[in-house]
This record gives C-alpha cells, structure tokens and sequence, in this order.
C-alpha cells in the first residue's frame, strides 16, 4: 500500500512542476519531512542495500581511502604473473612489446606525413565539399 501511495505522490509532485524532475524532486523532498508513509514507500525498495552499506561504512575505520595493499612475490606469481606484474609496472619483456610477444610492425614507427592529396581531402571534407574517390575527377 504505502508503495501504492508513494507512486501516486511522485506522479503529483509531477504534475505541480510541470514535468520538470528537479522541481518534483524538491518537492517530494519538502513532503518527507511531514509524511513517513511517503518515506516509507520510497526507501522500502532499497532497505536492504541501504542497510549494506551503513554496516559497511560504520564498519570501516576513519582514514582509511582504499582497500589494504597485499604485498605479492614473484615466486608465488609464477611466469606468466610476472610478466603481468612487469606489464603494469610499465617494464617490458625481452620480446620488447608486452607478455613476451614482439611489437606488431606499425607500432613501433613514428607515423610519416601525410601526402599533399591526403591533407587537401581533409580540408575539403572540413568545409563541406564531396570529395570524390576517382582521382581523375576534379570539383
């Protein structure tokens, strides 16, 4: 019922901003500090996550921003932990690209200059202009 009642105050919180959702959600806000049943109706969906989370926040200690850091070994990790433990450090294999594998061809060299034809495409495209693919063809 109070789920009921809640839906039919959202909807006329609604209707008395005109549709706009920031005026309703204010408006709704001013109607949960006199009606309980309205908060009830609104919060019961989410009790259990709500709950969640103030045990979970009550439970953690001030100061802390994360999880605990654990600190891992090579030995327990094995070869292919270390090259992923090198790989998130940034340091590379002997292969030279990543988990031992060489780098493809493209992505090692420096990109070259674009042709003159290349860069008047681009430029025709910018303003609007069709650019044709037949290279015979003029605008």
């Amino acid at each position: 019922m109070s789920q009921e009642y809640a839906l039919s105050r959202v909807r006329d919180a609604l209707e008395k901003s005109a549709g706009n959702h920031l005026k309703a959600q204010r408006l709704l806000l001013s109607w949960l500090e006199k009606d309980n049943t309205l908060l009830l109706g609104l919060v019961a969906p989410h009790i259990q996550s709500i709950v969640t989370h103030a045990v979970n926040h009550a439970g953690t200690p001030r100061g802390l921003s994360g999880g605990k850091k654990v600190q891992v070994e090579p030995e327990q990790t094995g070869e292919f932990g270390i090259a992923v433990l090198e790989s998130l450090k940034g340091g590379r294999n002997e292969g030279g690209f990543g988990f031992g594998e060489t780098a493809p061809r493209g992505v090692v060299s420096k990109p070259g200059r674009a042709s003159q034809s290349h860069v008047d495409a681009i430029h025709r495209l910018a303003q609007g202009k069709h650019v044709s693919k037949d290279k015979n063809k003029k605008d």
